[in-house]
């Protein structure tokens, strides 16, 4: 923690940083090109020219900026820094071409950063009628922004132990750019074989091929954006059943598959976080399944079936749906809230707080009444799957909980003094700062431009945990002692 301490009081680098802006810069004006390609050969509706625009912009000013940076280190508050304000910059630079096809400034901006902290919360409706690029792109957005955390910011930010619990470490030291490369590139080959996977089977499931990418895109993503206003309700059984797959795959630790041909299915099944996952799953749909049995009017083949996509949904924060979250007794309601706060696992595309750090919550509280019980002079470890969890992360653990519950807090107030219904304002706050994406029907064109922005905000903060923005916004970030050293 001293260690830490001592980098973050040391102020950013502003060439390094300029470099890293450069070259963030240049992968967005890449990822532009994609969804123009897809507008050139169907829609040539004016998103494309704009998108065009706004690539060849970004590419031209990132260039010349990412030449700056020739250092091979990285400090942490800079990894910090950057990666707040990536997912600032990349929802930002695509409100101007969303304007271009009638979208309120609000909303565009609403829409963008659902679509890169892949959220997937909307306030448009009429998504038939909506132009097709503009379908691919909140799904591509979705796509590229679960690769962004699952590759960018665990590259950056963690350090990488083998044989040790790895994604949740954020002990302060220096990381090699070498280092970050390779982890990045193992972790894209995993999100991209996945991907490919996941289109193939959406389409062999039924699904027109255009349906097909735009969901498994999303569901790769954990985004939730589907191309109908009733979700994915409209598609067929199958195709649920496979993007549900999709969504527990993707919300399991990316790196955890690169270890399978060596270690076999150990590599997943031997994480407990991975276990958490699929109990946790079973535990919310058994739940839901009953809850809606016992108060609705639903069969209970149809209450498990919808009970599943659901419980699935929440627990891997995608907000796919196939029943009316509203219409949802009110105890449901609260059992899909305390899903989407927990979430998947680190290093995954899902949000929420995370498994391992509910892990470790039980744990020091199982710890503390082991001491009542024992010596105290006993040394008692606080352990996860056999790994002994240090006090660093134990402490990061307990901020970042600390950190999660006053932005819900705050963000619930704004709702509450606006007037609006109380549980359902708990509901969408914790969808938004869990980036879910599901809503209990407040979310929409109605909704108050100042409660857009809030939710916004609380997406921007769920997506990457609170601490990276505050550093963004903290003085001796950019003011202070620097090292000498690139």
């Amino acid at each position: 923690m001293k260690q830490a301490a001592a980098y973050l009081m040391r102020a950013v680098r502003p060439r390094i940083l300029l470099g890293l802006i450069g070259r963030l810069l240049m992968t967005l004006a890449a990822l532009g090109v994609v969804p123009v390609l897809v507008s050139l050969v169907t829609d040539h509706s004016p998103l494309m020219w704009r998108l065009a625009a706004t690539s060849a912009l970004l590419g031209g000013v990132g260039w010349p900026l990412a030449r700056l940076h020739r250092g091979a280190d990285i400090q942490w508050n800079e990894a910090l820094t950057i990666t707040g304000l990536a997912f600032v910059l990349a929802p930002l630079v695509m409100v101007w071409p969303l304007i271009g096809i009638a979208i309120a400034p609000v909303d565009a901006w609403f829409e963008s950063v659902s679509g890169v902290t892949t959220t997937g919360l909307t306030t448009l409706r009429d998504m038939a009628e909506r132009p097709t690029d503009f379908l691919f792109l909140r799904a591509w957005m979705q796509w590229y922004g679960g690769l962004g955390i699952a590759a960018f910011t665990v590259a950056l930010i963690m350090r990488h132990h083998a044989g040790a619990r790895r994604l949740l470490e954020t002990t302060g030291e220096s990381l090699t750019e070498a280092g970050a490369r390779a982890h990045a590139r193992s972790v894209f080959v995993v999100y991209a074989v996945i991907t490919l996977i996941a289109v193939a089977a959406a389409w062999a499931s039924g699904l027109a091929p255009f349906s097909a990418l735009t969901h498994g895109l999303a569901a790769v993503g954990t985004g939730g954006f589907a191309t109908s206003d009733q979700n994915i309700a409209p598609l067929p059984p199958a195709a649920v059943a496979v993007l549900s797959l999709v969504c527990v795959v993707a919300a399991i630790s990316l790196p955890l598959y690169a270890r399978l041909p060596r270690h076999g299915p150990r590599a997943l099944l031997g994480e407990p976080e991975v276990r958490a996952l699929f109990i946790a799953i079973l535990t919310t749909s058994a739940l839901l399944a009953a809850i809606n049995a016992t108060h609705g009017d639903l069969a209970w083949r149809s209450a498990v079936a919808d009970g599943l996509v659901l419980g699935v949904s929440a627990q891997t924060d995608t907000g796919f749906s196939t029943t009316d979250v509203a219409a949802l007794p009110p105890a449901a309601q609260l059992v899909l809230m305390v899903s989407m706060a927990i979430g998947g696992c680190t290093g995954s595309t899902a949000g929420g707080i995370k498994l391992i750090r509910l892990l470790i919550l039980l744990r020091l509280i199982q710890v503390a009444l082991q001491r009542t019980a024992t010596s105290e002079r006993a040394v008692l470890e606080v352990r996860v799957g056999g790994d002994r969890v240090e006090p660093d992360m134990i402490a990061s653990a307990l901020q970042l909980l600390g950190l999660w519950a006053l932005v819900l807090l705050l963000s619930w107030l704004v709702f509450l003094v606006q007037g609006q219904p109380p549980m359902a304002s708990l509901f969408e706050v914790v969808s938004a700062t869990s980036n879910a994406g599901l809503s209990a029907g407040l979310t929409g064109p109605d909704m108050a431009p100042l409660l857009k922005l809030v939710l916004t905000v609380d997406m921007l903060f769920g997506r990457v945990e609170i601490l990276a923005l505050l550093v963004v916004f903290y003085l001796p970030t950019w003011i202070g002692r620097r090292r000498t050293s690139p």
